[in-house]
């Protein structure tokens, strides 16, 4: 009797330990395994069936898709898979810094170090020229600018806060005055009292700018000169033609870091005025960094102005100090329409088909309808995608 009790107790042994190897599915790759390593690719606005927007083009490509959107509170989409062969979140935050900040949370508080990198993929408003179209000097059009194309790319680890000049400015001109450097600090710069001598209590940590590692932004390059860019189609082209002659029309160009940023703005901003000095505060950012290597002007620059980066990227740098896992960003832009409305040769805001001068706001959706934003988001995702392709060769 105890015989075979003995053997019925290790043949249910037995039975017990293979049911839960069976049950038990193989332990998650643990992090800083390369297999659990993921790309985080943001993008403001889309939808799940890939018809439009800027996540659009990466949902077409991913494969092994799997919607994470139901697991999220705070991203407008949320999906897992893959590109090229390669792990990927693909995040529609939502448009807005209340919006791409967090999301951006949520996505670091779900992975943690699983992430790999974060790259920002979108469409923006452009200055319609490098150093603007406006001679500082008598308010006319320059002679001869340099344009800007509608699907021109942006790449750059670099954002500045257009909507923080408002409360700083005048403290970080001041600053600059005295021979400090406010920004190179990557952006950490104390709010001040009236007096300039006190900083405001709870505003000691206002971030107006982000400087991160380029070495994501050069791979990102690298890859953009491998891309086959689209010709501009004849609805993009009659964006440009508000602006410059058919024969100032030509392919695709990128802008590095050494040339462009995005400038974010809850404002939207949208005027001649807003693209000057966001150029200039753009100039100092690209001078802080140290990434350029000559000194950079207004003169020099082309503002890429949206609403995200600075909320999102801001939140990925305090992760990173918190955890002491350093996570690489870039911010890659396309031009979708210009940042003002065009002008008459004296610098004027040309009229409409009314004859009356174009409101902001019916001047940005004057660009949005004829195709800029589709055609930008396609070629904001282009060196990415091509990025995926190049690492899966290797």
């Amino acid at each position: 009797m105890n015989r075979l009790f003995r053997v019925t107790t290790v043949l249910l042994a037995v039975i017990v330990l293979t049911a839960a190897c069976v049950a038990v599915p193989p332990a998650a790759p643990q992090p800083g395994d390369a297999l659990s390593q993921m790309s985080v690719i943001l993008t403001a606005f889309g939808d799940k069936d890939a018809t439009y927007g800027e996540t659009q083009p990466f949902l077409k490509a991913l494969t092994d898709r799997i919607d994470r959107t139901p697991d999220s509170a705070y991203c407008a989409g949320l999906y897992e898979g893959k590109l090229s062969g390669q792990p990927v979140v693909v995040a529609t935050t939502g448009t807005g810094s209340d919006n791409s900040g967090p999301c951006m949370q949520e996505i670091l508080q779900m992975y943690d170090r699983r992430i790999k990198e974060v790259i920002w993929s979108g469409i923006a408003g452009a200055s319609p020229a490098v150093g603007g179209i406006v001679d500082v000097k008598t308010g006319k059009l320059k002679a001869k600018p340099e344009p800007v194309m509608i699907g021109d790319v942006c790449i750059s680890p670099l954002a500045w806060s257009y909507d923080l000049h408002f409360a700083s400015v005048a403290d970080w001109k001041a600053a600059v005055d005295k021979g400090d450097d406010p920004v190179s600090t990557a952006g950490w710069y104390p709010m001040k009292e009236s007096s300039g001598k006190a900083d405001v209590i709870g505003f000691e940590n206002v971030q107006q700018a982000v400087i991160a590692d380029k070495a994501l932004a050069d791979e990102l390059l690298a890859a953009a000169r491998a891309v086959e860019w689209p010709a501009l189609d004849a609805d993009t082209q009659r964006v440009v033609g508000r602006f410059f002659p058919v024969s100032a029309v030509r392919p695709v160009r990128v802008f590095d870091y050494t040339q462009c940023a995005e400038v974010a703005s809850n404002t939207f901003f949208h005027g001649v005025v807003e693209d000057r000095l966001s150029r200039q505060y753009l100039a100092e950012l690209i001078n802080a960094s140290g990434y350029a290597a000559d000194k950079r002007t207004e003169d020099d620059v082309v503002v890429f102005s949206a609403m995200e980066a600075v909320a999102w990227a801001s939140i990925v740098q305090r992760w990173a100090a918190k955890t002491g896992v350093p996570i690489p960003l870039v911010i890659v832009r396309a031009a979708s329409n210009y940042d003002h409305m065009p002008l008459d040769g004296d610098g004027q805001p040309r009229p409409g088909a009314d004859g009356k001068p174009l409101t902001a706001m019916e001047d940005i959706l004057h660009g949005f309808a004829d195709s800029g934003a589709s055609f930008a988001a396609h070629t904001a995702a282009l060196p990415v995608l091509k990025m995926f392709e190049l690492r899966q060769r290797r």
